[in-house]
């Protein structure tokens, strides 16, 4: 299964100033930013803003977001697997029934082939909100806005790219890289 390792963004008024692990983030803030500067952190993936604590040492800040590694346990791992009730017509139960693995072996398969699909349309929807998530918080009262919102769902890039023409270089160069799989 194809994991993709978590990315933020920092940006200073409509200045990138980095993107990388959130350690990685909060440490070059730590250290070149004036505390009086207001930083804005985006989870790439999600388009959400998020905000730090870069106080303390290194160590704490190294504690607070360094990447947690698990111990391998001798013997089979625990999967992580949440039972909840699943609703299906008798037909998808008679498909499933038979499939040659159980049923919640096969519908694991479906959904991690859908979500390792990056031109699937739930993915390409996912990748819109986080893009419009984004462009909420840093662009709302840029021209246009509202516009190129609805050219982004509407999957019109031409229209996008026109309507983004004239904003701040990095807020469009990170607008043009977060829709390449959109468009």
């Amino acid at each position: 299964m194809l994991i993709m390792k978590k990315t933020y963004s920092a940006f200073a008024g409509n200045t990138l100033l980095c993107c990388d692990s959130l350690l990685n983030i909060a440490l070059e803030i730590q250290n070149h930013v004036p505390t009086d500067q207001n930083i804005l952190i985006f989870n790439d993936q999600t388009g959400q803003q998020i905000d730090i604590d870069v106080s303390g040492s290194a160590q704490d800040i190294e504690a607070r977001y360094g990447e947690i590694t698990e111990v391998k346990k001798v013997g089979r791992p625990k999967l992580g697997v949440i039972s909840r009730e699943v609703t299906l017509q008798q037909k998808h139960w008679d498909w499933l029934d038979q499939q040659s693995a159980s049923a919640s072996s096969v519908i694991r398969k479906l959904i991690d082939q859908e979500l390792n699909n990056p031109a699937s349309s739930s993915n390409i929807m996912m990748a819109k909100q986080a893009v419009d998530r984004f462009m909420s918080a840093m662009l709302g009262d840029m021209p246009h806005y509202e516009e190129a919102t609805r050219a982004l769902y509407q999957g019109n890039k031409t229209a996008f790219d026109a309507l983004i023409e004239h904003y701040p270089a990095d807020l469009k160069s990170y607008l043009l890289k977060k829709t390449e799989s959109v468009f």
